[in-house]
């Protein structure tokens, strides 16, 4: 089911978001949307009951693994 969301802004606030809508090249009912789905995820607490929480460190048995990383990804020795 759809509800609709009504508010009302101050006149320098509507511009400013208007502004920000056509620069993205959406409606403002569009940018409104995008708007609070973006804020409620932001803001929505993690649910530390999730699996993903109860993963166990990988251990792939080489203690130096993340110098070696860091050595492929960034060239040279971190710190040196």
């Amino acid at each position: 089911m759809v509800k609709v969301v009504q508010t009302s802004l101050e006149e320098e606030e509507y511009e400013r978001f208007r502004k920000v809508a056509r620069y993205k090249k959406l409606t403002i009912k569009e940018a409104t949307k995008e708007a609070i789905v973006t804020w409620a995820k932001g803001l929505t607490p993690l649910d530390a009951e999730d699996d993903f929480f109860r993963l166990e460190p990988a251990d792939f048995g080489d203690p130096e693994l993340s110098t070696k990383i860091d050595e492929v990804l960034y060239g040279k020795k971190v710190g040196k």
